[in-house]
């Protein structure tokens, strides 16, 4: 009796080196898109401080350029449809591979050539 063997389990966070700038971007534009919580505070708690700081380092972020995550939006937007919600399934949502790829109606494999694809589409149209 042949006992089925796993395929090799893929690296969904495995980025080749020429898409480096392209990823930078792209991580850019997910928290460009991402959807936050309104900042309104009630007035009494506006000018209350948080101790916290006194246990944590705060953590120091890159700033968002905004016309760039626009700029990539626009870029992923015109992508094809499969690769366009794999980009965003990738950076944005974050969920696991079985949503994202039983969403897709695809394979793990074909996932991670979508999010390679995507990526390649992008460089090479240069937005």
């Amino acid at each position: 009796m042949l006992m089925k063997t796993r395929p090799e389990p893929i690296d969904f966070h495995l980025v080749d080196p020429k898409h480096h700038a392209i990823h930078k971007r792209l991580e850019n534009w997910a928290r460009y898109v991402a959807v936050r919580r309104p900042q309104w505070m009630g007035p009494i708690w506006k000018m209350g401080k948080s101790h916290g700081r006194q246990w944590h380092a705060p953590e120091l972020s890159d700033p968002l350029d905004q016309l760039d995550g626009h700029a990539i939006e626009k870029a992923v937007a015109d992508l094809p449809a499969k690769n366009r919600d794999a980009l965003r399934w990738s950076y944005v949502f974050k969920t696991s591979p079985a949503v994202a790829a039983r969403e897709l109606a695809v394979t793990y494999e074909v996932l991670a050539a979508l999010v390679h694809g995507g990526r390649t589409m992008l460089v090479n149209r240069r937005k």
